[in-house]
């Protein structure tokens, strides 16, 4: 938990975070589209939910290569 000791600290503290945060406009192809609508639908997630989820579990191997382990999306 963080303390905030002076005025303003929590808004510079936000500002921080948001510099690290990533907003991004996706355009899958049909088939990657219709995966990922059906995850969203059975989880009950929106699209972007799922999306998130799946970035915030991906590992990067020492060779470069991308990969994510199996999981259920989830509220």
């Amino acid at each position: 938990m963080m303390v905030l000791s002076r005025p303003g600290a929590a808004f510079e503290a936000r500002r921080r975070e948001e510099a690290d945060e990533l907003r991004a406009e996706l355009w899958l192809s049909a088939a990657p589209s219709r995966l990922i609508r059906a995850v969203a639908g059975r989880a009950g997630l929106m699209r972007a939910q799922v999306l998130a989820q799946l970035a915030e579990r991906v590992v990067v191997g020492e060779d470069g290569t991308v990969s994510v382990a199996p999981f259920t999306p989830s509220r």
